[in-house]
């Protein structure tokens, strides 16, 4: 199956810790991306025979043969034990009639609900004479019934699906998309989707076969029908997935025939859409540039508003990769009015969510100031900092960390004034107590840009103390940064004592730059965020 993505590191402003710099970050997770459309990889066609007066009962006490069934017949209710009668009857039919019978029969056990014999239709010889029965254009229902079965074979395992592949069932599939009758194209696009849903070497071959230009054109057709239309999107969604992603000059072309399916009624065919722009776009600049130039951004920003769970979970998949593009490719999505739209997404009930949307606040965070100016304009920090960075759970925390910290490295210092009159310091310290290395170096990072400003400010005689170094005092965050001290990662412990040394006398208890007990940011509360600063 699909494998996890790397990141890729985006230089920024350096710091004075250990560690250099903010970074815009792909994707870091994505072993996720396996069978949660939202992302079905794989799909079974099921036989929705209704069952009329059960199994068939032979006549004057004659055993049940291959013949006994027909394509009333519900598939629970074929026997599987007649398996090598329905094989003997594709491989040694002397009539259409006959193999049609054997294919009609195997297709209906591969349809069963639970446990088809995947394993023993592939092991049982008949695999080669069904695909070649897919060539049989003058025979369409054969062809049909062969190619449904083919498709339920590769829902199965990757051994069956590969078997299937080395069988040369590929282009005959690609060649169906062109059949006279639309059940033979819906079949095979579903054959195609299933077996670039595999993994990258099945979607290569798919590739390398021509499938996605054949199923571009029978998109742009606006006399398909929609059952082909759902799954020749689904299909061409496989298609341009995966990791080591097809390159973008082989993929871009069906950027075209997307930017269209995205306005589609159907809300099915609009979902897998939106999961193909996301995979495309995933990636170095070159992805986000195709996809912006595409013309897309407006309605993937609009999916962010969406009742549509799935379609939210794309539009935040296509906004994050954009977002971790350059400033310029960031621009983009803030002039399309992307940012009021994260608060609401910070507080959705599905964690994925929550986390891409920090994922995709940091990139922005690591953007210019003026950037930066925007994201604090949206008021979205105080939801960031009450809600994801005291969150539970880890992976929603440690996007938020990040998106903090990015603003520590690439704002100013009234973008960290903003962020302390959040009341940041207490979550942010709390971070410290997680035992995972990289993010601890970039809580402390965070801690460090901030104590840099407090002792800036008390320096300047703009305050009596270090409000920063007071506040990380009042909280217990002293006691945890000593803590980690602890710690064999070097940088963890190399930022955590140059913390201690610079800013706290730790033996006397004090920080440096002595301090009252009360802790004052000027006027301005985090109940009024803008105050006090001209963004």
């Amino acid at each position: 199956m699909f494998s996890g993505q790397s990141d890729k590191p985006k230089g920024a402003k350096q710091t004075p810790s250990v560690k250099a710099g903010a970074e815009r970050r792909q994707r870091q997770m994505i072993s996720v991306r396996q069978k949660a459309h939202g992302e079905v990889m794989k799909h079974v066609r099921e036989d929705h025979t209704s069952a009329v007066g059960g199994a068939p009962t032979p006549a004057n006490g004659e055993p049940v043969t291959a013949w006994s069934f027909n394509s009333s017949t519900t598939p629970e209710d074929v026997p599987k034990e007649l398996l090598p009668e329905f094989v003997r009857m594709v491989i040694e039919g002397q009539s259409d009639e006959e193999v049609y019978q054997g294919v009609l029969m195997i297709r209906k056990l591969l349809a069963v609900e639970l446990n088809p014999p995947h394993d023993e239709v592939t092991q049982s010889g008949v695999i080669p004479y069904l695909v070649n029965l897919m060539d049989r254009f003058e025979a369409p229902q054969l062809q049909f019934e062969a190619a449904w079965a083919l498709t339920n074979v590769a829902a199965g395992t990757s051994k069956s699906t590969n078997i299937l592949v080395e069988s040369g069932v590929v282009p005959r599939f690609v060649a169906l998309l062109r059949s006279e009758h639309a059940d033979c194209r819906d079949q095979g696009a579903w054959g195609i989707g299933n077996i670039a849903g595999e993994g990258v070497s099945c979607r290569n071959v798919s590739l390398q076969c021509n499938a996605l230009p054949h199923l571009i054109e029978l998109l742009m057709d606006p006399e398909q029908p929609i059952n082909v239309v759902r799954n020749a999107t689904w299909a061409l969604s496989n298609l341009v997935r995966g990791k080591p992603p097809p390159p973008l000059e082989q993929v871009s072309i069906a950027l075209p025939v997307l930017c269209r399916l995205i306005h589609h009624t159907e809300k099915e065919v609009v979902v897998d859409a939106g999961w193909a722009i996301s995979y495309i776009s995933d990636g170095p600049k070159e992805r986000v540039q195709a996809v912006i130039d595409s013309g897309v951004v407006p309605r993937v920003v609009e999916f962010l508003s969406s009742s549509c769970t799935p379609l939210q979970t794309s539009g935040i998949r296509t906004v994050g990769n954009i977002a971790s593009g350059d400033d310029t490719q960031t621009q983009v999505l803030i002039n399309c009015g992307v940012l009021p739209l994260f608060g609401s997404l910070l507080m959705h009930p599905r964690r994925e969510i929550r986390k891409e949307t920090c994922w995709t606040i940091s990139n922005i965070a690591a953007g210019s100031p003026l950037q930066i100016d925007a994201l604090i304009a949206s008021d979205i920090f105080p939801v960031v900092i009450s809600n994801c960075l005291v969150s539970n759970e880890l992976d929603v925390r440690k996007e938020a960390v990040w998106a903090i910290a990015n603003i520590t490295l690439c704002g100013i210092a009234p973008h960290l004034r903003y962020l302390l009159q959040c009341n940041v310091i207490p979550p942010l310290c709390d971070v410290l107590a997680t035992h995972e290395p990289r993010i601890l170096t970039v809580a402390l990072e965070a801690i460090l840009g901030f104590l840099q400003i407090g002792d800036d400010e008390y320096k300047s005689g703009m305050t009596d103390r270090n409000m920063v170094a007071e506040a990380i005092m009042e909280c217990g965050g002293v006691d945890s940064i000593e803590r980690i001290q602890s710690y064999t990662d070097n940088n963890v412990y190399c930022l955590a004592l140059s913390i201690l040394e610079t800013y706290f006398n730790v033996e006397d208890g004090a920080p440096n730059g002595g301090f009252e007990t009360s802790m004052e940011f000027g006027d301005i509360t985090a109940n009024q965020p803008n105050a006090g600063f001209d963004f």
